[in-house]
């Protein structure tokens, strides 16, 4: 067997110090692919918070033990304004249309109810039919609602616009809690998700709902990235967790009942 020259014998040096380069790189990608290391800021809207949330960070918790999960509740429009400016990661935000800056996937709409206190049931239950009532319907029944900056405001009567119709808002309140309590106080409708009728935790026989119809007002569920700051791999994770958790129909059975998802 003939010796290497010391050309020869320095370029076997140099290629075994290569090797073992190449081994310990491919080593640590290794490790960083099973273990995800790291902080993570979701955003989730208040009405949804309270059916996603904690579902979230058990799983997190359960599945990636080694991410730190921060969950910011609020509303859409803050949330929108949170990823634009790196307050938090990525999170779910309701989009009629596109936001500058940001990075938006339709995951499902979901649709919207009236909700009113029990004893104006017989009063409601006339324009009612199998559950539903007709948006033109809504014209002569006195609304609280959120104030024209909030988005299921603007939706609702971009919607009842679209069919010539009009709401008759008569008072106004943005927190969902105090809107809710207004309703069972007054005389007084709102319109709200299913999601947040339900997670405001009122006893079913307090509330009468209808299915808002002819037509829908389905509002967007959408994942939210900035458009200029791509996810790192652990925020990732917990993207595809939310994704998923979010699609999961069993998450709510009546929800899902009112809610279409996007394929």
């Amino acid at each position: 067997m003939s010796e290497l020259t010391p050309e020869g014998r320095e370029f076997l040096g140099y290629a075994r110090v290569a090797l073992d380069t190449l081994g310990a790189a491919k080593a640590s990608l290794r490790a960083h692919q099973v273990t995800e290391v790291g902080a993570v800021t979701v955003g989730i809207p208040g009405s949804l918070s309270p059916m996603l949330s904690l579902r979230l960070l058990e799983t997190v918790r359960r599945d990636c033990p080694n991410i730190r999960l921060k969950i910011v509740s609020g509303l859409s429009g803050h949330l929108a304004r949170w990823i634009l400016d790196d307050t938090i990661d990525f999170g779910l935000v309701y989009s009629p249309s596109p936001i500058a800056g940001l990075d938006l996937e339709l995951l499902l709409k979901e649709h919207l109810f009236l909700a009113s206190h029990r004893k104006n049931a017989d009063m409601l239950s006339g324009l009612c039919h199998d559950g539903n009532i007709r948006l033109p319907d809504l014209r002569d029944i006195p609304l609280v609602m959120p104030s024209r900056e909030h988005g299921l405001r603007a939706l609702t009567e971009e919607v009842a616009s679209s069919v010539n119709a009009r709401l008759h808002v008569r008072t106004e309140l943005d927190a969902h809690e105090l809107l809710l309590e207004w309703v069972l106080r007054s005389d007084e409708a709102t319109i709200l998700s299913l999601a947040a009728l339900r997670n405001l935790r009122i006893p079913k026989e307090d509330l009468f709902t209808a299915h808002i119809v002819d037509p829908c007002v389905e509002r967007r569920i959408c994942l939210a990235y900035a458009s200029d700051r791509p996810l790192t791999r652990t925020a990732r994770r917990v993207e595809v967790i939310l994704r998923k958790l979010l699609l999961l129909q069993e998450l709510d059975a009546g929800w899902w009942d009112y809610a279409v998802i996007n394929n």
